[in-house]
């Protein structure tokens, strides 16, 4: 209104000056003047009268609005509203999260793709979140969308909780995470204490290892015939799961559980196979020691719902759990994988048949004053034609797999300074002979001088600092690893049986050394 009356001002006087001419050949002076002041004391009972118009309006608008409701920013822009005499509370939150990473790898030059170092600017991580309760807080729901320029945009998650008896149960129906093996990928990827996860999941980028087997990878780390050839893990499916946390012992939230029923692993869409099959898992958490959370472990200052890495929330006590976990799940699949040749090319026959594949995981997670340990062991058992449903066809395998990680970390200065540590160990293969390698799909490294080798299992040795601006909102990470594949030659009579005498073979160690700087930037 001040600028209302400014503008009137300036007309008056502006009306005055242009009428002033006219005004000394029909008035006197003085009665130019008492014109002028009538015509002001008008304009501010005009300007009195809209102000008292504009009042009664905010007036109006404030009674009609709910008194319950706001809009702020908290680790993202939130609304809130709450009626209680209708049993309505809508909170709604959206987050955007930016990782962006530059990745310099010097490759081995003994193996064959080791000519060319690496050396890229990735966009690791490009996320949308959204979450909230609506219509009450009965009914919590996640959206997560992924939005990296190398890959289509994807729902990654998408599911809603029915949170009425929480914590004690809860059901958790959409697409999600499943519940079980690597503690390692459940922990978030905005919330690594670290540029990224170990070879225990998978943190290749897709560009690791290089020289002949497959890839490691995340998502879509099945081959065509079943066979996982990623880390320890289950990915992402459809289902439904009940999980909780139970107050036992004089401790509260001493247990957390899960129980899923899932399409399968790693699946998108419906389920993209044909069978009826479906996967179940669980996972049981045992909080041994509570930390300094007073909301119990489950509280964001300790494991914030095991997805965070490192002693960020820096527990003044010690904060310990015991995670095990465990699946079961049968496909039917189209492929088999073979070699009738007497190269190392892998060849691919179309035969229905049924997979079956089960395993176990144990992860044991420590906070206090800074320091962080995570130590998880998972291994895994995969039946090729457990059935031998194919007769005189049937090509029945039993293939297992196995790995084992160590993630430390401390804050010499809290929440600013941390340094880190990182092991892991995978067999893709666990006592991997030239037919398991050959009929799995993981296949043969190839040396720079054209021989074969198999791939035994790999390591990585990682050590880093972090420097957080704002905690895992705004943080820096800076890390070297060395990257190892250990290989093994054939025996004379493994080669004779595949038909591949015309091949040469070496055991040679595959080292590689990579340095990796990110920056993550979630608000």
């Amino acid at each position: 209104m001040k600028l209302f009356k400014w503008l009137v001002g300036f007309l008056v006087g502006l009306l005055f000056w242009t009428w002033q001419p006219v005004s000394l050949k029909a008035m006197t002076e003085q009665e130019e003047i008492e014109a002028l002041k009538a015509q002001v004391q008008m304009l501010l009972k005009r300007i009195e009268e809209l102000e008292r118009r504009q009042a009664r309006e905010e007036k109006a608008a404030e009674s009609k609005a709910p008194a319950n409701w706001k809009a702020y920013w908290k680790n993202g822009f939130r609304i809130e509203y709450k009626d209680p005499e209708k049993d309505r509370e809508y909170k709604f939150r959206f987050r955007t999260g930016i990782q962006l990473r530059y990745t310099y790898m010097s490759r081995d030059e003994d193996f064959s793709g080791g000519d060319e170092n690496y050396s890229s600017f990735n966009m690791r991580r490009l996320r949308f979140f959204v979450d909230g309760t609506a219509p009450n807080r009965d009914w919590k729901y996640y959206v997560h969308v992924q939005l990296e320029p190398k890959s289509s945009v994807n729902v990654h998650d998408a599911f809603v909780i029915w949170q009425r008896y929480a914590p004690f149960f809860k059901v958790q129906f959409g697409r999600m995470k499943i519940p079980a093996m690597s503690m390692e990928y459940w922990q978030s990827g905005f919330m690594q204490n670290g540029t990224d996860r170990t070879i225990f999941t998978d943190d290749s980028e897709g560009y690791w290892p290089y020289a002949g087997t497959p890839k490691l990878k995340v998502g879509g780390h099945l081959l065509s015939n079943g066979f996982p050839i990623g880390g320890m893990l289950l990915y992402r499916s459809q289902g439904i799961n009940v999980n909780g946390a139970l107050d036992l012992f004089g401790k509260k939230q001493f247990l957390a559980y899960w129980f899923g029923w899932y399409n399968g692993r790693d699946t998108q869409g419906n389920r993209n196979t044909a069978s009826d099959d479906h996967l179940y898992s669980w996972r049981v958490a045992f909080n041994i020691l509570p930390g300094s959370d007073p909301r119990g472990p489950l509280g964001p200052g300790t494991f914030n719902n095991y997805f965070m890495q490192g002693d960020y929330g820096y527990n003044t006590k010690p904060a310990l759990a015991l995670v095990l976990s465990g699946f079961w799940t049968k496909n039917r699949v189209g492929t088999y994988y073979t070699n009738t040749d007497t190269d190392a090319e892998l060849e691919s026959i179309s035969r229905n048949h049924d997979v079956e594949n089960y395993g176990f995981d144990a992860a044991l997670l420590f906070r206090y004053k800074g320091f962080s340990a995570d130590v998880e062991w998972a291994w895994e058992e995969f039946i090729q034609d457990p059935d031998k449903g194919n007769v005189g066809g049937h090509d029945e395998e039993t293939w297992d797999r196995m790995g084992f990680r160590v993630n430390l970390g401390y804050f010499w200065v809290p929440r600013k300074w941390e340094m880190t540590f990182k092991y892991a160990y995978l067999e893709r293969l666990t006592d991997d002979k030239l037919e398991d390698a050959i009929k799995s799909g993981v296949g043969l490294l190839k040396t720079k001088d054209g021989k074969y080798a198999i791939e035994d299992y790999m390591q990585q040795f990682m050590v880093g600092v972090n420097y957080y601006f704002h905690g895992f909102n705004q943080y820096i990470t800076f890390d070297v690893s060395y990257l190892m594949i250990e290989t093994a030659k054939p025996s004379v009579a493994e080669v004779a049986k595949m038909g591949l005498n015309g091949l040469s073979w070496d055991d040679e160690t595959e080292e590689d050394w990579r340095f990796r700087v990110m920056y993550q930037y979630l608000f």
